[in-house]
């Protein structure tokens, strides 16, 4: 198998090699890390039903991690070690019909599927960190279920630690209450409530962690920063004040855990290939058939790894995404426009995003596949969804050299619906919980919504089988719960969200900190090794 290294999404001159990938998380250039070739499992093996009856969760994670890990670094034992420790729950498949089913990746330790990647993600840089006797300092910005997941994987650590940044009134109580607790449980976790949205809280992440390239920068680099700063937040800074900052930075080693991490996004293929497996095992599908995954999508990670399981092999027909009324995404997928209006709070928190970063990823994996080798200019497309999305406008992708060929090789992969309002998502909640005795949370309805819509629309035929995400548990948003009129059954309770529920979130609360560049980097240098 031949060693795939890694490369960015704005320069495939740039050559990342394994371990810096895991170190770094964001390209130096401020691109997204890529793999530089997308290794293939043998149609052979994907259609051997003996293979999908045998294998374990922690086996398939075992599999797709190897494609992109050399032997010569981590070993198939230690591989494989690593995987069964990270992955040792499993992920339900429930039925509603012949042809729908809910795949629940809610049963780890913190009941969300970002447990599926942040506990890879722990087990490979705490490798890293003892191979190289490094310390690493993460900054994760969180819509809700990232941050105590990756808390949850790296609590107590020696030698990596986390801040959390999450948006202050933006999530649920139970899942601020999930992130304080990992807060007071241990001294290398800390939670920072943001002034602001996830959008906020993300580029506050990513001007940190550009920060780390500008200790030896000329002036140029520090105004092309200072720009950046006034793009994202609105904020001007003196040049004596982002010294400052880049001082402190250059001091921490910072990493990123979010989904901006390629290594987010690898073993969140694992989810795919379970689902695959139960459908196989359920005598649903033969091994070797096509199936249609739907997917709620805010920040565009989970379908990004959908995307790359199809793409090293598992047989993925297609893409139906959910977005609630922030929906940049589908109007990307319908249209080919980004549509700017104002931030609304939802329902649905985890999709509560203007800006998604890993729709450079979906854009650079689209110019791959029609042979577009042309640069992309995302710089300026970032910058201009930070200008705009405050009001109403419609600006094309051609402007920023996507062309008509990428987003028809979009628009045959996946369909888009944006579910605008939480009054159809309750409906459906209701829907579900009388009629099937199942019981859904917000981010899930939107998919499956998406997934009757699209049914009803032709674009699913009534004999495509379709998975429907289901990406938290339905106790993280009793509120929803009580607007839809359903309870979680005893027996799907999870305990940790019981034992939680317990406590009175003033007196775990925290003050709210606002957008200051030095002080949120103070306050993270008051914890970092």
């Amino acid at each position: 198998m031949p060693n795939i290294g890694f490369t960015s999404t704005r320069d495939k001159k740039l050559k990342i090699d394994f371990w810096q990938s895991i170190a770094q998380g964001v390209a130096p250039d401020g691109g997204l890390l890529v793999p530089t070739q997308l290794p293939k499992i043998s149609r052979k093996l994907i259609s051997d039903k003996k293979f999908w009856e045998k294998s374990r969760m922690s086996d398939l994670s075992t599999l797709l991690h190897r494609l992109f890990i050399p032997k010569s670094e981590i070993s198939d034992f230690a591989l494989q070690k690593m995987m069964h420790k990270a992955h040792n729950f499993d992920l339900p498949l429930e039925s509603l019909d012949k042809q729908t089913f809910i795949l629940r990746i809610d049963t780890g330790p913190t009941a969300s599927f970002k447990d599926i990647a942040a506990r890879s993600l722990a087990a490979l840089l705490e490798e890293y960190c003892n191979k190289f006797k490094r310390v690493i300092n993460i900054i994760v910005a969180t819509s809700g279920d990232t941050g105590v997941a990756i808390a949850d994987a790296f609590g107590g650590s020696s030698r990596v630690t986390v801040s959390i940044l999450y948006p202050s009134g933006g999530v649920s109580e139970i899942q601020e209450k999930q992130m304080l607790q990992v807060d007071e449980q241990y001294e290398n976790i800390q939670a920072i409530p943001i002034s602001g949205n996830f959008d906020v809280c993300q580029d506050v992440s990513k001007i940190l962690q550009g920060a780390r390239e500008l200790v030896h920068a000329d002036n140029k680099n520090i105004t092309n920063f200072k720009c950046e700063i006034q793009n994202k937040l609105g904020k001007k800074l003196s040049s004596a004040l982002v010294e400052k900052i880049v001082k402190i930075v250059s001091t921490l080693n910072l990493s990123s855990a979010n989904s901006i991490n390629i290594w987010r996004l690898i073993p969140q293929m694992t989810q795919y290939f379970v689902a695959y497996k139960k459908l196989v095992e359920k005598k649903v599908i033969k091994a070797g058939d096509y199936i249609i995954f739907a997917v709620p999508s805010g920040n565009v990670g989970h379908l990004m790894a959908g995307l790359y399981a199809r793409s090293v092999g598992l047989p993925v027909k297609g893409f139906v995404i959910g977005t609630n009324s922030n929906n940049v995404l589908a109007n990307i997928i319908g249209s080919g426009t980004i549509k700017h209006h104002i931030f609304t709070k939802t329902s649905s928190p985890s999709m509560d995003i203007l800006d998604p970063s890993n729709l450079e990823r979906l854009l650079y994996m689209a110019a791959q596949n029609v042979g577009n080798h042309a640069t992309i200019d995302f710089s300026t497309m970032k910058q201009d969804i930070k200008n705009n999305y405050a009001h109403d406008g419609v600006v094309s992708l051609s402007r920023y050299g996507v062309t008509q060929d990428m987003l028809r090789y979009l628009q045959n992969l996946i369909w888009a619906e944006d579910i605008e309002t939480d009054e159809e998502i309750f409906a459906m909640m209701e829907r579900v919980g009388r009629k099937y005795r199942l019981t859904m949370e917000p981010h899930g309805t939107t998919a499956l919504v998406a997934t009757i819509r699209a049914r009803s629309k032709k674009a699913v035929k009534p004999e495509d089988v379709v998975v429907v995400m289901e990406t938290a548990h339905p106790d993280k948003f009793p509120e929803s719960l009580k607007e839809a009129h359903v309870e979680v059954a005893k027996n799907r309770k999870h305990k940790t969200l019981e034992r939680l529920n317990k406590f009175s979130i003033s007196k775990m609360g925290k003050k709210t900190m606002p957008v200051d560049l030095l002080k949120i980097a103070q306050k993270i240098q008051k914890i970092a090794y």
